[in-house]
């Protein structure tokens, strides 16, 4: 008996479902979601060019220059100072792309509401 109900309820979601659909279709060929994705990808392209540069000076700076072997404070060198900065421009990236990712889910939710129903 419980099987039954459980297949109705399931059969009545479906339906609801259906009812609600939103057409990705036209969602997909808006001039809303392709500005979207555009900057998207240079917001990405952007800071993860900017990640791996920062972070692939260290042991080009180290291999190549004699500049990191500067003396700061006794015996800590700019190596040391690059190297610890290297996690907090982590943090910074991490929490500028967790704030641009907010705005992205709400431009999201106002092209389906103004293009998938």
């Amino acid at each position: 008996m419980e099987l039954v109900k459980e297949q109705s309820n399931v059969k009545k979601d479906i339906e609801q479902q259906d009812n609600n659909q939103i057409d990705y279709d036209k969602i997909s060929t808006s001039e809303d979601f392709k500005q979207l994705l555009l900057d998207k990808k240079k917001f990405i392209i952007s800071y993860t060019i900017f990640y791996l540069a920062y972070s692939l000076a260290l042991p080009f700076l180290s291999l190549f220059t004699n500049i990191l072997n500067v003396q700061v404070i006794g015996d800590i060198t700019l190596a040391w100072i690059y190297g610890i900065s290297i996690i907090f421009m982590s943090f910074g990236v991490c929490s500028i792309y967790v704030k641009k990712s907010a705005e992205f889910d709400e431009k999201v939710k106002q092209i389906i509401v103004k293009e998938g129903l």
